[in-house]
C-alpha cells in the first residue's frame, strides 16, 4: 500500500485537507456499516472502510491510496459504478452489512440515503432490477418487558415488505429465550431492531440469541419504540375494506401493548409512512408460533435444512434436494415452508393429498413441471413494481401473458378428480383467472400487440388523433425503408434483411458469408459484426430515414406517457387478485416440487400416515437420509425406528465411529420433519404422530467468536432441550459429554438421558460412546439399547451400517485409527495402553477399592462437579444431584 499522498481523486491539496477533516469529524459507526461517497462518475470509501473493502472485494490492498498532507492523511479506495453496484449487492445480501451513501450538495457532504439487509427500498432498482431475483424481506423488532410473574414477556412486531403485511405476537419466554429463537428461525428476518437498555443484562442475552440465528441486530433508543404515532401511521398504511373508515383503534392486534411498541419501532425504522407508495397497502395479523413445529438454530443445523455457505452441491441440504420449483415465488414459499413445518394435522393431510395425486398421475405432474409452471413470471414482484410506480407497459404485458397461459394450466389440473386438489388449487385458480378478464381486455385495447414481436411496447395509435398522426408518419417511413431495402438488395446482389432494435433503430443485416461484399463497398456504414447475428450495416439513405423515424418515435413515447400512467394505475387495482394468483401458483409449484422429488427417487418415497398429536407413535420402516442416499458412490443401508409411549421412548445407540450412528438419528429426525412439511418420506412405510418440537444436540464445535467452549455450547443446547422438550417432542442427541473429562461427561450424559427417558418421556435417539448408558435399561423399561454393527479382525474393521438390537461393548477407536493409516507401532502401543486402562478400571470399581477413595478425593470431586454445573449455567438442582450421584457411582 502506498504511504505517500497521491492526488487520485482530482482534488487539489486544500480540497484533500478539507475532505480529510470532514471525514474524521463524522460520528463513529459500527464496523458493519460501510460509508460510500458519490463523486458522480465513481464512488470512494475511506479510512477503515477502505482497508476492509480492499480485502473484502478486491482481495488486495494494492488499490488503496493516501490522500491529505503528511501529518493528516486518510486511506482512500475508488469503486467504478459497476464495482460499486456489485459490492452493494454483496454487502447487503451476502455480508448482511449496512451502507450509507453521501453526496456533495453545494460544496458540503451530506448523507443522501442508506440501506440495511432489512431496509432495501432505496436499493431495489439496483438489487432487483431483474424482478425474477426478488427475495423475501422481513424486519422484526423485539421488546423485552417483565410480566406480572417477573418472567420475560417478549413483544414481537414483524414487517414483510414483499408481502406487505404486519404481524404481531406476544409470548412469555424462558431465561434462554428458546421461544424467541424458534420464532426468529421461522420468520427468518433480514434484520432485528432491539431497544438499547444498558441496565438490563437480558437485552444482551437476547441480542446473542438473535445473532446466533444469523440475523443482523440494530440497537435503537427507547423513544423509537413509542406508540404515540402508531395509530396515525397504521391508518395511512393498512388496506381497509372498501367503504370502511380507517380506524386502527379497532384492530384487536393492538391489544398486545408490548408487540405494538415493537411494530411501531419497525415502521419508524423503515420510514414506511413517509413513502406514498406504501399507503393503504398493508394487512395486519397475529403471528402464532404454536402453529408450527418448534425448531431452534441447533435443529436447523443438525437437520441440514439449508446449505452451508461455500458448498457447491445442491444435495447437501433439504432445501437443495426439494428445490425443483420452476418459479421465484415457488422458491420463496418453499423456503418458508421449510422454516415452518406444520402441526395442524388437517393442513398436513391437505398437502399430502395433493402430493399423492401428483405422484400418482405422471402426465399432470410432468405437464405442470415441464410446461406450465416454468412459463409463469414472478407475479408478486411485477405487482410490487406496479404498486411502487416503477413499472412500464412491458411489466403489464407480462402479467397479461401469464393470465393467457393459465387456462391451459387449469385444464391440465381439471384432468384430476381429486377433491383436495380441486378445492385448494383448481377452483381458486379458475375464479382468479375469471376475475382478470377485464384486465386482459384493457391490455388488448390499449397496447399495440402487433409491435410486441419486434420488442416495442406502445399504446395503440387509435387512442387519440396525435398518436394516430405520428403512427401514420412512422408507417410512411417504414414503407420508404422497405423500398430502400429493395434497391439495396439489387445493388449488392445478395439477400439483405431490414431489422431493428433499441440500440440502433433500423438497420440492414446480412449473413457472415456475405459480410465481405458489404465491407468492401464504401457506400455502407458497418455497425457491428457478430458470430450469431451476422453483419449489421446502413446506407446513408437508411440512416436519414431512421433518424426521422426515431425522432417521431421519441415524440410518440413522450405523448403516450399520460396514457401509460392510467394503464399502470388501473393495473394496480388488481393488486389483491394478482397476489392471490401468485400465492396459489407458488403453492402448486412447491407441491409439484414435492411430488417430483418423491417420483424421481431411485428408492421409494411413501406417504406417511399421520396421527394426531398425543397419539405417541413413531414407526418408520427402512428409513433413509434423503441427502446422503443421493450422494455419488453411496449405497445406503436403510434401518427401522420404532417408538411408542409406554413401551419404547428412548434409544441408546452405541457402536464404532463412522458406523452410521449420526446418520441414523438424523435420518429419523429428517423423515419426521418432512412429514410435517406435507411431503412424502424416504421410507418403506411410516406411522408418525404429530410432534410439537424437533430438538437436536449434534456436533461438537467451538464458538470462539462468542467466547464459548465446545463443552459450553453442548451444555447450552442441552439445557434448551431439557427446558423445551415434552412427551410429544422428538429429540436427537449425538455424543453428549465428550467436551469434558470422561467421568464428568459420562455422569452428565447419564443424568440427562435418565431425565428425558423417565420424566420428559420425549421420543429420543441418544448416540453415545459411553457404554455405561446402556445400563439405564435395567431401571427404565422404556429405554431400548441399539447398536450399529461392525465386523472386526486383528487389523481391520468392516462397517455394516445396520442398526440392531442390543448394545455394543466397545468403540473400535483403535480399528478406526488403523483405517486412517496410523503407524503400526502407534496402533500397538494404543492397544497395550487400552488393555492396561481397562484392567485398571475393572480393579478400581470393585467394592474394596471403592472404599479406599479418601475424603480429599471426594471433596476434590465435589468442587469439580460444582464448577461443571456453573459452566453449564444449569439451575436444575434435581439434575445436578443426579449428575453427582451417577458420577460417584462411576468412580
Amino acid at each position: 500500500m502506498s504511504k505517500k499522498p497521491i492526488n487520485h481523486l482530482n482534488l487539489d491539496p486544500e480540497q484533500q485537507k478539507t475532505f480529510v477533516r470532514f471525514h474524521k469529524s463524522l460520528p463513529d459507526k459500527p464496523l458493519t456499516t460501510v460509508r460510500f461517497f458519490n463523486r458522480q462518475d465513481y464512488y470512494t470509501v475511506h479510512g477503515q472502510d477502505a482497508t476492509f473493502a480492499a480485502k473484502d472485494f478486491y482481495k488486495t490492498n494494492h488499490s488503496i491510496k493516501i490522500i491529505g498532507s503528511d501529518d493528516d492523511t486518510l486511506e482512500s479506495l475508488i469503486f467504478n459504478k459497476a464495482n460499486f453496484e456489485a459490492y452493494i449487492k454483496q454487502l447487503l445480501l451476502v455480508n448482511h452489512y449496512k451502507v450509507e451513501i453521501f453526496v456533495n450538495k453545494g460544496g458540503k457532504w451530506a448523507l443522501d440515503y442508506k440501506g440495511s439487509p432489512g431496509n432495501l427500498s432505496q436499493f431495489e432498482d439496483l438489487l432487483f432490477g431483474n424482478v425474477e431475483q426478488i427475495e423475501a424481506n422481513v424486519v422484526i423488532a423485539l421488546k423485552l418487558s417483565p410480566d406480572f410473574k417477573n418472567n420475560k414477556l417478549i413483544g414481537l412486531g414483524a414487517v414483510d415488505t414483499v408481502e406487505n403485511k404486519f404481524q404481531l405476537s406476544e409470548f412469555t419466554d424462558d431465561e434462554y429465550f428458546s421461544h424467541t429463537e424458534s420464532i426468529v428461525i421461522k420468520i427468518s428476518p433480514k434484520e432485528c431492531i432491539l431497544m438499547t437498555d444498558g441496565s438490563n443484562p437480558d437485552v444482551e442475552q437476547l441480542k446473542k440469541v438473535v445473532e446466533r440465528c444469523g440475523v443482523l441486530v440494530t440497537m435503537k433508543k427507547k423513544s423509537e419504540f413509542s406508540t404515540d404515532t402508531l395509530i396515525q401511521d397504521l391508518n395511512k398504511l393498512i388496506m381497509f375494506e372498501e367503504g370502511q373508515q380507517p380506524n386502527a383503534h379497532t384492530l384487536p392486534q393492538l391489544q398486545l401493548e408490548v408487540a405494538s411498541a415493537a411494530i411501531a419501532a419497525v415502521i419508524k425504522y423503515l420510514e414506511l409512512s413517509s413513502d406514498s407508495d406504501n399507503l393503504n397497502q398493508y394487512t395486519v395479523d397475529n403471528l402464532g408460533y404454536d402453529k408450527f413445529v418448534h425448531l431452534d438454530s441447533a435443529g436447523v443445523q443438525a437437520l441440514n435444512l439449508f446449505s452451508n455457505s461455500g458448498t457447491m452441491s445442491k444435495n447437501d441440504s433439504i432445501l437443495g434436494i426439494f428445490n425443483k420449483c420452476r418459479s421465484p415465488h415457488g422458491q420463496r414459499l418453499l423456503t418458508q415452508w421449510i422454516r415452518q413445518p406444520l402441526r395442524d394435522l388437517n393442513k398436513i393431510n391437505e398437502r399430502l393429498d395433493i402430493v399423492e395425486t401428483l405422484v400418482t398421475d405422471t402426465d399432470i405432474r410432468q405437464q405442470l413441471h415441464d410446461q406450465h409452471l416454468r412459463t409463469i413470471p414472478d407475479l408478486q414482484a411485477l405487482m410490487r413494481k406496479i404498486q411502487r410506480k416503477k413499472a412500464n407497459l412491458q411489466d403489464c404485458y407480462r402479467i397479461y401473458q401469464a393470465i393467457q397461459k393459465l387456462p391451459d394450466l387449469v385444464q391440465t389440473l381439471s384432468n384430476s378428480d381429486n377433491k383436495t386438489l380441486n378445492s385448494v388449487i383448481t377452483t381458486p385458480l379458475k375464479e382468479l383467472v375469471n376475475d382478470m378478464n377485464k384486465y386482459q381486455a384493457m391490455i388488448e385495447e390499449t397496447i399495440d400487440l402487433k409491435l410486441i414481436e419486434r420488442g416495442e411496447f406502445l399504446i395503440q395509435s387509435g387512442f387519440d388523433d396525435e398518436l394516430q398522426e405520428m403512427r401514420n408518419q412512422m408507417d410512411d417511413y417504414e414503407t420508404k425503408m422497405k423500398s430502400n431495402l429493395t434497391k439495396t438488395n439489387g445493388a449488392l446482389g445478395i439477400s439483405v434483411k431490414l431489422d431493428s432494435n433499441s440500440q440502433y433503430g433500423f438497420f440492414y443485416k446480412v449473413s457472415l458469408k456475405d459480410a465481405k461484399i458489404v465491407s468492401n463497398n464504401k457506400s455502407y456504414e458497418v455497425l457491428d459484426t457478430t458470430k450469431g447475428g451476422g453483419m449489421r450495416f446502413r446506407s446513408s439513405k437508411l440512416t436519414e430515414l431512421n433518424t426521422e423515424y426515431q425522432s417521431i418515435h421519441k415524440n410518440y413515447l413522450e405523448h403516450q406517457k399520460s396514457i401509460v400512467v392510467e394503464v399502470i394505475q388501473t393495473a394496480s387495482s388488481y393488486n389483491a387478485t394478482i397476489l392471490n394468483l401468485s400465492r396459489t401458483l407458488a403453492q402448486l409449484d412447491v407441491l409439484t416440487s414435492f411430488s417430483m422429488l418423491a417420483a424421481s427417487s431411485l428408492r421409494p418415497y411413501v406417504r406417511p400416515n399421520l396421527h394426531p398429536q398425543g397419539r405417541g407413535l413413531l414407526d418408520l420402516k427402512q428409513v433413509r437420509h434423503p441427502c446422503v442416499e443421493v450422494q455419488d458412490s453411496v449405497s445406503y443401508i436403510p434401518n427401522d425406528a420404532y417408538f411408542e409411549q409406554g413401551k419404547c421412548t428412548f434409544n441408546v445407540i452405541t457402536g464404532p465411529n463412522m458406523g452410521g450412528k449420526s446418520t441414523y438419528i438424523r435420518s429419523v429426525a429428517v423423515a419426521v420433519f418432512m412429514a410435517h412439511m406435507g411431503s412424502f418420506v424416504p421410507c418403506d412405510a411410516a406411522e408418525i404422530s404429530v410432534v410439537d418440537a424437533i430438538l437436536a444436540r449434534v456436533g461438537a464445535n467451538d464458538s470462539q467468536i462468542k467466547g464459548l467452549s465446545t463443552f459450553m455450547v453442548e451444555m447450552i443446547e442441552t439445557v434448551s432441550i431439557l427446558k423445551r422438550a415434552t412427551s410429544e417432542s422428538l429429540v436427537i442427541i449425538d455424543e453428549l459429554g465428550r467436551g469434558t473429562s470422561t467421568y464428568e461427561g459420562c455422569g452428565i450424559a447419564c443424568a440427562i438421558a435418565e431425565r428425558l427417558a423417565a420424566e420428559t418421556k420425549a421420543f429420543t435417539l441418544f448416540a453415545t460412546h459411553f457404554h455405561e448408558l446402556t445400563k439405564l435399561q435395567e431401571t427404565i423399561p422404556t429405554i431400548t439399547n441399539k447398536h450399529v454393527s461392525a465386523v472386526t479382525t486383528d487389523d481391520s474393521l468392516t462397517l455394516l451400517y445396520q442398526v440392531q438390537p442390543g448394545s455394543c461393548d466397545k468403540s473400535f477407536g483403535i480399528h478406526v485409527a488403523a483405517m486412517a493409516k496410523f503407524p503400526k507401532n502407534v496402533i500397538q502401543d494404543a492397544a497395550k495402553k487400552l488393555a492396561l486402562l481397562e484392567s485398571f478400571q475393572n480393579n478400581l470399581t470393585t467394592e474394596d477399592n471403592l472404599k479406599e477413595i479418601n475424603e480429599a478425593d471426594k471433596e476434590k470431586f465435589l468442587i469439580e462437579c460444582k464448577r461443571c454445573a456453573q459452566e453449564c449455567a444449569s439451575s436444575d438442582d434435581e439434575l445436578f444431584k443426579r449428575i453427582k450421584k451417577l458420577r460417584t457411582e462411576f468412580l
